[in-house]
């Protein structure tokens, strides 16, 4: 788990728990509207949160919907085969109504066009599975797992 690097005024604290929340409800908006994305604000809601609650942090970290998708990001940097389609059909489809909306020869589009390129490049680039390697999440350390491997 990523560690808790809070900060040690309140007042910041505060500010960084309101933007977790803020992220957070803006993630899950994102999990239902197809063309918003929800890792990157889960993700932001999850860094906001390790700067202001461990307590809240924790939550999201080990959270039952989002938590896995968090883990696989924060441990491995890995986006799941799903969600790489979910996200690259979503920006498309964002670019193919800015297409239809948009004036020919916008400027608009060519920026947003060109932006979401660089973004799906990003998100088919990543490994789509952890590595083989990698321990279970839930081993301890020098424990011999059920396939006769032992834990890092």
């Amino acid at each position: 788990m990523t560690e808790f690097n809070g900060s040690s005024r309140s007042s910041v604290r505060a500010a960084f728990v309101a933007f977790g929340w803020l992220n957070l409800i803006l993630g899950i908006i994102g999990t239902m509207v197809p063309v918003m994305p929800s890792m990157v604000f889960l993700l932001l809601a999850l860094w906001s949160f390790s700067k202001g609650s461990e307590r809240f942090h924790t939550w999201l970290y080990q959270h039952k919907f989002f938590g896995p998708s968090l883990r696989l990001w924060s441990e491995h940097r890995v986006i799941p085969m799903r969600a790489k389609i979910a996200s690259v059909a979503g920006i498309l489809f964002s670019v193919a109504v800015l297409v239809v909306l948009t004036p020919q020869g916008s400027t608009l589009l060519y920026v947003y066009s060109a932006i979401n390129a660089v973004a799906i490049i990003f998100i088919v680039s990543r490994r789509s599975t952890a590595p083989e390697n990698s321990a279970p999440e839930n081993t301890v350390p020098g424990e011999i797992t059920p396939q006769g491997a032992q834990a890092v």
